[in-house]
């Protein structure tokens, strides 16, 4: 290649460094005549060390700037239709290999579970071609129209489609709005199974009928998928209000800055676009990403992922509507059917998240969920609660591990999952997705090892069409939480981190390993007592745990609950009364996994949750009993003013009682009215608590519901396997 090949900007590029070189040069010149003079020759050098750093750094940085040069050159200066993209797209197009995948994942659901039963139709706009058969092979499509209006780029398509030997790709170099199969009277309205749309909708002069145009394609079951370039409006876009949504506003600099810089080449940004996009169609998926443009984090180019499909693809909302025979409202959570049928709830593969506004201050405040796992032991649960297959339960999702377990040991007809912090319900729901489309060996490696190298491409690949919008841009955005331990990420992470290097400080790792492999119960308890507990009651581990930042952030106790049982007992004497009975209790070999887990960061196969032995996992996989999950975004008060009189037979809300102040009680009082609302006659509800007598126990009995205490801890003396509260209490309503 000569110099007169280089692109204009290229050549410009090299300017700066030719004439710093030289310079350079002149520098060590005038040192060596100078050198006698001090001041001169200090000053030369100084310059010849800054010289040869800038020549070093435009060495080093050329290869990253090239491309960026490149492509403003292809922008603003080169004829198109020369194939600068084929360099570029790479770094420049970001997303469209995602979006390709997902689009895959998305159709290899669809033909699985018999909702297609012939091959797809695929009209792709943009290209995308030889990428997609990575992931869904081009001879499993009945056609694939490629449509572009370059006819330069089109000549190139067909060469490369010809030496692949794929025969059912027709290469069209025609309008996208109104293309047609030449030589044919076969319409393709309404038969299309996959639009794709590669940074080709911001190019588009007219734009309305080419959106409309794919709209009479799709089949009824069809999918759109579109990756491109785009900036947000000054407010929130309509779509925010009826599709999940995260990080779609740009500053604005940003979304000035690429308006006006993508217009110089006839590339339109304006958010009209992706709106009347979002209106036309149902929203499957949405991502917000920026490319770090040249320089990570301070130059942004904002690009989105959306997946779409038909309106006409309205779930069956007569499976979420269960009315008593005293009201007519939607029991399953939300008291609008309005929402649902316009909402991402109806579009989703996996019926299980109820819609919710992500912007509101009171889920914004989560950036991660707090347990990374279930905290309370479902057997003892299991022994009161009495489920039967009639039962509806309404329990808070934490992890969701004891809503998996009350599944798999007693399949209720129905189970309301509520949180207030999204992220717990987002895991809750990748393990759903998980147990759906998984095999055992990839889930145990993400829940019980907590570890999965390829969680990602499960994630695009397998995972996605199970999960909603909601989830899915946050496990996407998340997705290095399995790439060490998972069971140290969220806040509850920070104490296994603690507890980690205290055990690692203190050389107690052999000890730990002998433990919780120990054969006997009285094994296991010599250790205990002779070298792991003396460690963990040390002075500094007793002052840590009195101070309530550590107890919130790390082990997720508010200061309520810290000072319920501060009434009752010391700091010391709690964790004291907690861990002491446990090493008696049973062993962490084969039954202890709570504990396994905070000691190890992961499970074992012989001690772990139900869910996670190879026996539940296939059950829950097969049995439908996942059908019966509800995951609700919101508080409690508000999923249960959302409910039918007389809907619930079973309410599990853990400790959750215990966070609210005993002085402002008003909201706890109003739940408790609700509960004994919702409730069928003889309903229970089921709580723990950090203090032996909860002073909330009085507000049940002010609502005629019978309390009655089910286990109280006494020193020496294990409740459950975990022994962390003080005390289990059942109210009954009449």
């Amino acid at each position: 290649m000569t110099m007169s090949h280089l692109p204009l900007l290229l050549r410009l590029a090299l300017v700066p460094i030719a004439m710093i070189s030289i310079y350079t040069i002149q520098l060590q010149t005038q040192a060596l005549n100078l050198f006698t003079n001090e001041v001169y020759s200090q000053w030369l050098f100084v310059c010849l060390y800054i010289g040869s750093g800038i020549s070093f750094f435009w060495f080093i940085a050329w290869k990253q700037i090239q491309i960026p040069l490149k492509f403003m050159y292809s922008c603003f200066f080169k004829p198109l239709g020369d194939h600068v993209y084929d360099s570029t797209r790479g770094l420049l197009l970001r997303g469209r290999k995602t979006m390709l995948k997902l689009c895959a994942a998305q159709i290899k659901e669809q033909i699985d579970s018999g909702l297609v039963t012939r091959k797809p139709i695929w009209i792709d706009l943009g290209g995308g071609t030889e990428v997609m058969n990575d992931y869904f092979p081009i001879d499993q499509f009945e056609k694939v129209i490629l449509v572009d209006l370059t006819p330069s780029l089109c000549e190139v398509a067909i060469e490369r489609f010809k030496q692949k030997g794929w025969k059912n790709v027709i290469v069209l170099c025609q309008d996208a709005s109104s293309f047609q199969l030449p030589g044919s009277e076969d319409t393709l309205e309404g038969r299309v199974g996959l639009v794709t749309v590669s940074y080709a909708l911001s190019m588009m002069d007219h734009f309305y009928p080419v959106v409309d145009r794919i709209q009479s394609l799709l089949s009824p079951e069809g999918i759109i998928g579109v990756v491109d370039f785009y900036v947000s409006g000054k407010s929130r876009a309509p779509a925010e209000g009826w599709s999940p949504q995260q990080n779609r506003q740009c500053n604005w600099f940003t979304r000035h800055f690429w308006h006006i810089w993508f217009e110089l080449d006839h590339i339109q940004l304006i958010p009209g676009r992706r709106d009347y996009l979002e209106y036309k169609f149902g929203t499957i998926k949405s991502l917000n990403r920026r490319n770090h443009f040249i320089i990570p984090y301070l130059i942004q180019m904002p690009y989105y992922i959306w997946l779409g499909c038909s309106n006409a693809r309205q779930g069956d909302l007569s499976s979420l509507i269960e009315i008593s025979e005293d009201t007519d409202s939607v029991t399953s959570g939300r008291s609008s059917v309005i929402s649902l049928a316009r909402g991402s709830f109806s579009f989703q593969n996996k019926q299980w998240r109820l819609d919710y506004n992500p912007h509101l201050a009171c889920h914004t405040q989560f950036r991660s969920y707090i347990y990374a796992f279930t905290w309370e032991d479902p057997r003892v649960d299991l022994e009161y609660l009495d489920i039967s297959n009639d039962d509806v339960l309404f329990l808070i999702t934490s992890a969701g591990d004891n809503a998996l377990e009350y599944a798999l040991k007693a399949q209720p007809k129905r189970i309301h999952c509520v949180d207030m912090n999204p992220c717990q319900n987002h895991l809750l729901e990748l393990k759903l997705a998980g147990i759906t489309c998984l095999e055992y060996q990839d889930f145990w490696r993400m829940f019980g090892a907590g570890f999965h190298p390829k969680f990602s491409t499960l994630l695009h690949e397998k995972i996605s069409p199970h999960l909603s919008s909601y989830a899915f841009q946050y496990w996407s955005h998340n997705s290095n939480r399995f790439d060490h331990k998972f069971y140290k990420t969220g806040y509850s992470g920070l104490a296994l981190s603690i507890l980690e290097w205290w055990i690692r400080m203190q050389g107690l790792e052999d000890a730990v390993n002998n433990m919780v492999s120990s054969n006997t119960i009285e094994e296991q308890k010599m250790i205990w007592d002779n070298k792991i507990r003396p460690a963990i009651f040390s002075p500094m581990i007793q002052k840590v745990l009195h101070n309530p930042m550590f107890m919130w952030n790390a082990l997720g106790v508010p200061i309520n609950q810290m000072n319920m049982f501060l009434n009752e007992c010391t700091c010391q004497e709690y964790i004291e009364n907690t861990l002491d009975p446990i090493p008696s209790y049973s062993l962490f070999k084969n039954d202890q996994y709570f504990y396994y887990l905070c000691l190890k960061q992961c499970y074992s196969p012989t001690s772990c949750p139900s869910y996670l032995t190879k026996e539940g996992f296939n059950f829950l996989k097969t049995s439908g009993v996942l059908d019966a999950f509800r995951l609700h975004t919101e508080s409690i008060l508000e999923a249960l003013r959302s409910m039918s009189s007389n809907y619930l037979t079973r309410l599990v809300v853990m400790d959750h009682m215990d966070w609210f102040d005993p002085n402002a009680y008003q909201e706890l009082e109003n739940e408790i009215i609700e509960m004994k609302r919702v409730l069928q006659s003889g309903g229970q509800v089921y709580w723990r608590s950090a203090g032996t007598k909860p002073w909330y126990n009085s507000l049940f009995s002010k609502y005629e519901f019978v309390v009655e205490p089910l286990s109280i801890r006494r020193p020496g003396y294990a409740i459950d396997r975990v022994n962390m509260y003080a005390s289990l209490y059942r109210a009954t309503k009449p």
